[in-house]
């Protein structure tokens, strides 16, 4: 009886999709006296027409004014739908049985016949069409191969992490870290970067000495500027040496390491700033900011790269109340940047020979630290980090930066970031890399006493990939469309599928790129259109007669020759026209260099 009486009780519907009108019927209606009167209408123009043809005249009229009826009751049904979607979505969030009771704004809008809403990303993410990602696999396999030179193994981690594991370790920039929803088990967040992961890591597997790398997406909650590679979804590529080794002997690999991978990509000119985080802090000292206010400061400090000093000092001053003397004190250093030897000797003091006099009188630099304790510990550290980029052939790309600050909260050495500088692109996309020491962030999360020390550095690869593929678009006219295959398998003739599928898995067992088309019998004036269109360099074209000689044509499209090839000789033929295997591309780079090289020297010679 209860059931009976709910169905017979009127209730109101959330979304009352029964009682929209149907245009279909509105318009139906209000179109019949247009037909139905349509021999009385008077147009001077029809007047010289015969009757049919008045007639025929008024009857399109009358169809146009029809479907005009029809779209604007349907535009105005859906609107008045979503409407009511939209008033009953706050009544039914908390009532879960209405809530299933009630259809979904789409379901609303799909039974209306009305448009579905256009999907898109989430902000601050991207899609990448497949050229766009064979431009960044290019990328990650240089970043990879310089990694590997080095001894580097690879390792991975979660995607988030206990949401204890990451807080407090990033300074103001804690904020930007996306928390994740408690399902009923443990407090958990996306990972910031892929250094706090690390660092767990080593405390939770118990490994002391190692040389890892990581490429791996990484979550910030922060404005994105797309077109300069700024995302909240990201991938890094982190390269870190951890364990206890000679003074600056892992921090000046690491900083070769990032030189060599931005020297490898196609971006153009770039620059590593270096700093000390305990030089920073000596700064600090000798101009009076309070030990409380030290990383706040630096946080300012550190926005040098893209604010003015005046906008800083007016954050330090009027936001984060700092004296303004003792402002322009800081001001005075970190506006000190050159050349790394040049730096060095000026915040040392040293004494030099004025060439431009003959008495031999001599200049001496006043060190503008004087007997600072930590200042000269952090400039030793710099100038055997100096020493040795110096011996690795790598100190033109570096520059002492009094300015750089990095705000993470974990760096306590050598801090660094690379910039690009390249004059071919209009806009800049501001650090592409950057990392540091971080002696004491393992141990966070180790027994009391115990010390990992660790040093490392991470590429952006979003803002690396921003630069590739801008740069190609310029030498290419726009187009960044590149091949995916190396071979297009063809027909001539018909019932070669088979043969078709043979050719491809004898290129494939080569690991030579190639596919065929799924069609049972295509044309080969489209497949040819088809290659040229793609960029495909070879074809290979299968005919009956050939075929019964155990043989293919194989077409260079690229230079517009045709050979006609044994099928036993197929791949050495495609290897000699210069088809890679897949994974083989860097050993063929290789071995171009070499002979471009050795052209050269006969050259010169």
């Amino acid at each position: 009886m209860k059931e009976k009486q709910e169905s017979t009780t009127p209730t109101p519907s959330p979304i009352p999709i029964t009682t929209t009108p149907d245009p279909t019927t509105t318009t139906t209606t209000t179109m019949k006296p247009i037909i139905k009167d349509i021999r009385k209408v008077d147009d001077s123009s029809l007047k010289n027409l015969s009757e049919a043809q008045r007639l025929k005249i008024l009857k399109k009229r009358a169809d146009k004014e029809m479907k005009a009826a029809k779209k604007k009751a349907a535009k105005l049904a859906q609107q008045q739908l979503q409407q009511q979607a939209s008033k009953v979505a706050a009544t039914t969030a908390n009532n879960d049985d209405d809530a299933d009771k009630a259809p979904t704004i789409t379901t609303a809008i799909t039974q209306s016949g009305g448009a579905r809403r256009k999907p898109k990303v989430p902000k601050g993410t991207r899609d990448y069409l497949p050229e766009q990602m064979s431009i960044r696999q290019d990328a990650f396999r240089t970043i990879r191969r310089i990694f590997q030179s080095h001894g580097a193994v690879e390792i991975d981690t979660p995607i988030f992490e206990l949401k204890t594991t990451l807080t407090g370790k990033y300074g103001e920039d804690s904020k930007l870290i996306y928390d994740l929803a408690d399902q009923g088990g443990e407090q958990l967040a996306l990972r910031y970067d892929l250094t706090v992961p690390f660092a767990r890591y080593l405390a939770s597997n118990a490994i002391g000495n190692v040389k890892r790398f990581h490429i791996g997406k990484v979550y910030r909650r922060d404005q994105p500027v797309l077109s300069k590679g700024r995302y909240r979804e990201f991938y890094q590529c982190d390269f870190d040496i951890a364990g206890h080794y000679g003074r600056m002997v892992p921090d000046s690999e690491c900083l070769v390491v990032v030189a060599e991978i931005l020297d490898n990509l196609p971006i153009g000119d770039f620059n590593i700033k270096i700093n000390h985080r305990i030089l920073l802090d000596a700064i600090l000292d000798i101009c009076g900011v309070p030990d409380d206010k030290f990383r706040m400061i630096c946080s300012s400090i550190d926005k040098l790269d893209k604010e003015s000093w005046d906008v800083v000092k007016n954050e330090m001053v009027n936001v984060k109340g700092l004296k303004e003397d003792v402002a322009d004190l800081i001001g005075e250093f970190v506006t000190i940047a050159g050349k790394p030897w040049d730096i060095y000797h000026r915040l040392v003091g040293v004494t030099t020979k004025d060439d431009d006099n003959d008495n031999g009188d001599t200049t001496t630099t006043i060190a503008p630290f004087g007997n600072h304790t930590k200042a000269k510990i952090a400039l030793e550290d710099l100038r055997i980090l100096f020493q040795y980029l110096e011996s690795m052939n790598r100190l033109q790309h570096f520059t002492f930066d009094l300015s750089l600050a990095r705000g993470l909260d974990y760096y306590t050495g050598v801090i660094y970031e690379a910039i690009s500088i390249s004059s071919e692109f209009g806009s800049s996309v501001g650090s592409i890399g950057g990392g540091g020491r971080y002696d004491d962030l393992v141990s966070m999360f180790q027994e009391s006493g115990k010390i990992t020390p660790c040093v490392g550095v991470s590429v952006g690869i979003e803002r690396v990939f921003t630069l590739m593929e801008e740069r190609l678009r310029r030498e290419r006219g726009g187009s960044i469309k590149r091949p995916n295959v190396s071979v297009l398998v063809a027909q001539a003739g018909s019932g070669l599928l088979i043969q078709r599928m043979k050719v491809c898995r004898l290129l494939w067992d080569a690991s030579i790129s190639s596919e065929f088309n799924h069609q049972d019998e295509p044309k080969l004036k489209y497949e040819i259109t088809n290659a040229l269109n793609r960029e495909v360099p070879f074809m290979v074209v299968i005919g009956e007669d050939e075929w019964e000689d155990n043989k293919v044509k194989v077409k260079d499209l690229g230079r517009r020759t045709e050979d006609v090839v044994d099928l036993n000789m197929l791949v050495t033929f495609l290897k000699s026209k210069g088809v890679v295997p897949v994974g083989c591309e860097f050993a063929m780079e290789e071995v171009l260099a070499a002979n471009t090289t050795a052209s050269e020297n006969n050259k010169i010679e």
